[in-house]
């Protein structure tokens, strides 16, 4: 049995149901606006599964892990829980290096990925 590796995938990869996606975003502090000068209290890299994606590029993801990889203040920063529900648009996920785990048969989700382009 071979071991499953995780795919670099560019800005404009297209995610398909079931693939399991990993990417890193900012950690935002909890405002109800932004201001210009407001900076990020760290960056978490999120693990979670593809359940849908619609036309206008938002994905539905279950998130599987959610760990902390930079937290230079300190702050208690608050995870996402797994087998919560998120939604993100496809580039919030491009710009965070995203990589995907390898499916068992890459030609299946080859013939996915072109019935979604089409």
């Amino acid at each position: 049995m071979s071991v499953l590796e995780w795919i670099p995938c560019e800005e404009s990869f297209v995610p398909v149901t079931s693939d399991v996606v990993s990417w890193t975003e900012p950690y935002w502090p909890p405002t109800r606006r932004r201001r210009k000068k407001v900076k990020p209290w760290g960056e978490h890299r999120v693990t979670a599964e593809v359940l849908e994606v619609d036309s206008r590029d938002f994905v539905r993801l279950s998130v599987l892990k959610d760990e902390i990889t930079k937290n230079p203040h300190g702050m208690p920063l608050k995870l996402l829980k797994k087998g919560e529900v998120i939604v993100k648009k496809r580039a919030t996920i491009g710009r965070g290096k995203p990589e995907r785990l390898e499916w068992t048969d890459e030609t299946v989700r080859a013939i996915e990925v072109s019935r979604f382009l089409h």
